[in-house]
């Protein structure tokens, strides 16, 4: 008995794979574009809440509230939530790099003490 049940199982899961396959495959054929979700997929759209965009940016909640209360970070609000979209945080992150000293231009090396004018 346990052989037949065994046998029918596998002739079940059998046809389960194949209903699967083709599925997919009549899928893909509608929807080219469509990509499958895994962890291959970068996280560059993730959407964070407060919570998670100050650790991103090792910043206090409190200083985060202030930065999008003065709209000088970027952010969108879903009724009450304030949302964040990662890659856009990175962006603005980036966009606030200073240059490095020998990126500068020359345009002054009088030490700073020294270009007072009284």
């Amino acid at each position: 008995m346990d052989e037949n049940f065994t046998h029918l199982q596998s002739f079940i899961q059998g046809i389960i794979k194949e209903a699967v396959e083709t599925a997919l495959s009549q899928n893909n054929q509608i929807n080219p574009k469509v990509k499958p979700e895994g962890p291959e997929q970068s996280d560059s759209g993730e959407i964070l809440n407060v919570d998670q965009a100050a650790e991103f940016l090792h910043l206090a909640k409190q200083t985060l509230y202030t930065l999008t209360c003065k709209r000088r970070i970027p952010f969108y609000k879903n009724g009450k939530k304030i949302l964040f979209k990662k890659n856009e945080l990175q962006e603005w992150m980036d966009s606030g790099r200073k240059s490095q000293q020998d990126e500068t231009p020359s345009q002054d090396r009088r030490p700073i003490r020294n270009r007072r004018q009284r």
